[in-house]
């Protein structure tokens, strides 16, 4: 083993200083222990001195919708509540412009297989943080351009029954449950049935369904950490010279697509308590049905409940990458040797999943 994260340590270092990420955290996985844990780099450019450690807390974006899926999988497991039954019979004032919104399920949300388009937008601009950043940069002028009178729309966000509501501007690109489109904006809408089934806002089952039982207690939503909390990274956008500092992601509505703040050594948690399947939140068919595909890409890979799912040699590997301004994210698990890698980031456009690879050759090579 040594020989080995050697040689995957020897890949990071030389990855990050040929990317110029300021800062990266790792954390590995292997048969029920955190095997490796480092941080690489640091976690604010103008401190030299902030070194980045596996506790430092970074953005996870869209790894955070694992969460929101296992919340609604824990809840169909100990309520009345189903995946199947079409999400109106939950939320009678749920719509869309057209197609057959009825039809949806909470499953097909959780599976990116409900038809929706994959750029809805209005979530993503309720980060008033990106909206004041990103509104003259020409890559996102085509989503401004959709919202003409933006403030007035944010405006009338106030819940997640309202973003709920705005679905009904949105036009179905396929019927449910035929085609695979990553739509995560849609994951407020499975939030919303979370909060009306419940009773319990979205973060308060998180914290108390997931958080806590796993003991991951340097595990956030949002940016509401202590006042003496310094371990935090700050985000850099990738450039041709130096990285260019950006906002810290903060979008409290839109949250469960993408919000949670988390350590490579929580994530290194999260990890083994889904490879245990035993003495869990979850039974373990409930992790089997999140780890199983439930929509296919065109790619060759599928999909499950907040889970990208692929194969590699024969085995079942189950990923999720989180990208957005100013970070990268990857968490992948080969459940079947009990092996994860947490790779966490403050800077974006980083191609982790491919790194992870470099690292998986190495270990199981």
């Amino acid at each position: 083993m040594e020989s080995k994260l050697k040689a995957i340590e020897e890949v990071l270092t030389h990855y990050r200083y040929y990317q110029n990420i300021p800062g990266m955290a790792v954390s590995i996985v292997a048969e029920q222990e955190i095997v490796y844990s480092r941080g690489f780099g640091i976690s604010a450019l103008d401190s030299e001195y902030a070194t980045v450690t596996p506790n430092t807390i970074f953005s996870i974006q869209d790894v955070t919708t694992n969460f929101t899926a296992l919340s609604l999988v824990h809840l169909e497991e100990n309520t009345s509540f189903k995946l199947d039954i079409p999400i109106v019979e939950y939320l009678p004032y749920f719509r869309t412009k057209s197609g057959a919104y009825d039809q949806i399920t909470t499953r097909h949300i959780l599976s990116h297989t409900a038809g929706f388009p994959e750029n809805v937008g209005v979530v993503l601009l309720l980060d008033e943080g990106f909206r004041r950043f990103a509104k003259d940069m020409p890559e996102y002028r085509s989503l401004f351009n959709r919202f003409p009178n933006i403030e007035e729309t944010v405006a009338n966000m106030q819940t997640r029954e309202d973003l709920t509501r705005y679905f009904a501007n949105v036009e179905l690109a396929d019927i449910p449950g035929e085609n695979w489109v990553y739509a995560p904006e849609a994951y407020v809408i499975a939030a919303d049935v979370l909060e009306k089934v419940s009773g319990l806002t979205w973060e308060a089952y998180v914290e108390k369904y997931i958080l806590t039982p796993f003991g991951m207690n340097r595990t956030f939503i949002n940016p509401v950490f202590d006042a003496n909390e310094n371990d935090v990274a700050e985000y850099y956008m990738k450039a041709i010279d130096q990285p260019i500092s950006v906002p810290m992601p903060r979008n409290d509505l839109g949250a469960p697509i993408g919000f949670i703040y988390s350590t490579a050594n929580d994530m290194a948690t999260y990890m083994m308590k889904q490879m245990k399947k035993r003495e869990n939140i979850l039974s373990a068919s409930g992790w089997e049905t999140m780890h199983t595909p439930a929509g296919k890409r065109k790619n060759g890979m599928g999909y499950g409940l907040g889970w990208s799912i692929k194969q590699r040699n024969g085995r079942k590997v189950v990923e999720h990458a989180g990208r957005y301004l100013g970070v990268s994210s990857f968490i992948t698990m080969m459940p079947e040797h009990e092996f994860g890698i947490a790779l966490l980031c403050n800077m974006d456009m980083i191609q982790l999943g491919k790194l992870a690879d470099r690292m998986m050759n190495i270990w199981f090579r």
